[in-house]
């Protein structure tokens, strides 16, 4: 994070997505990435046109960072929370209306919330993943789960 308050929250909005696509890159590219890379990553933004002239300064950032990521993805916490209920509304969106355009702008808005609209795409992916499953398991377990609603 830089010292200096960025202005422009378009600014700050794109810094956000080009560090998001740097981290969903890593982490495409190794699934043994851990919170010390993504650090990396983040700390590079936030060096965006500035130099690192105290070598102290920056470790104390990216201990910060590394602190507040590894918090963040603690359940329980306010962060993972709003952002997990933000996929699920997101995920529940694409379910039920479909990954057409309705489903899509659902996910949409419920991913804006959270600054995370560039996960729509791969939100819809795991949607429609999820409805290919629930419709599989619906053909073949489906008498099964009559017999079980009839007899509750």
């Amino acid at each position: 994070m830089s010292e200096q308050a960025l202005v422009n929250p378009v600014e700050m909005e794109n810094i956000a997505v080009r560090c998001g696509k740097e981290v969903l890159e890593l982490l495409d590219r190794s699934e043994e990435a851990g919170v010390e890379e993504i650090v990396e990553i983040m700390s590079g933004f936030s060096r965006d046109g500035e130099e690192a002239s105290n070598t102290n300064k920056l470790q104390s950032w990216k201990a910060v960072m590394s602190r507040m990521l590894v918090k963040s993805l603690e359940a329980g916490d306010t962060v993972f929370e709003r952002i997990s209920h933000a996929v699920y509304l997101a995920t529940r969106g694409v379910v039920l209306a479909g990954n057409g355009p309705q489903g899509r702008k659902l996910a949409e808005m419920a991913l804006r919330r959270v600054g995370a609209v560039d996960l729509t795409d791969r939100v819809v992916a795991a949607a429609e993943l999820l409805v290919a499953v629930a419709t599989v398991s619906v053909n073949v377990h489906g008498q099964w789960y009559k017999y079980l609603t009839d007899n509750m």
